[in-house]
């Protein structure tokens, strides 16, 4: 049997407007609209309803009175009490966690103009990606960058001109187009990749690890 006056934090002896009292203060606390529907305080609140609506009427609060007292025994109040305990216990741990995704979500691992990064999510071009819900992060090469024909051109143009200083820097920028790739960084999960940004291997190497950091910090 539930303990209403312990919900509402009063004694049995309490008078109509500490019933009330009480009932303004808990629900103001407990109210799952200030806690983004919260289902462990909405469960909370749908209890301290109750108990006023019980309390606050005579004849209901007469009526739960006398059934209390029948089944008011040593082990009752002792389940009363634990059941109240943990009610406290789950509300801390609550606290705990809430605590814990604040923290997640104003930490920045990364940030650029096109991609950043938290310890929740990463946000690309408007969209946000939950890395609880992926396995890592991990550097693909992008097989379609090309740039040899680039390459080719440059070295050919530097070898024509090769007499002048500009034709020595035409000559190494297409040696370097020859051997150039580009790397994905992608989210890994079980139904494949979601690639996120492309560029030079070491830009994308480093926003990686950043991403696998910010989803192994707990």
């Amino acid at each position: 049997m539930k303990n209403y006056y312990q919900i509402l934090g009063l004694d049995s002896n309490a008078s109509k407007v500490d019933i009330k009292k009480a009932y303004r203060t808990y629900a103001t606390k407990f109210h799952p609209d200030k806690q983004n529907g919260d289902k462990f305080f909405e469960e909370r609140f749908k209890e301290i309803l109750e108990a006023y609506e019980i309390l606050s009427d005579d004849s209901k609060r007469a009526n739960y009175d006398a059934n209390r007292t029948c089944n008011n025994s040593k082990g009752a109040s002792t389940n009363n009490r634990q059941s109240y305990s943990k009610s406290e216990s789950d509300l801390n741990r609550e606290r705990e966690q809430k605590e814990k995704l604040k923290e997640r979500r104003t930490k920045i691992y990364y940030t650029s103009k096109d991609l950043s990064v938290n310890g929740m999510y990463v946000y690309k071009d408007g969209t946000s990606y939950l890395l609880d819900n992926y396995d890592s992060a991990a550097l693909r090469k992008d097989d379609n960058s090309n740039f040899v024909f680039v390459g080719i051109v440059l070295i050919i143009v530097g070898i024509l001109t090769i007499a002048f200083f500009i034709g020595a820097i035409l000559l190494v920028w297409g040696i370097y187009g020859l051997f150039y790739k580009e790397y994905f960084v992608v989210l890994v999960n079980e139904y494949g990749d979601i690639p996120l940004i492309k560029g030079r291997k070491h830009k994308m190497k480093r926003i990686t690890n950043k991403i696998n950091q910010a989803k192994n910090t707990r």
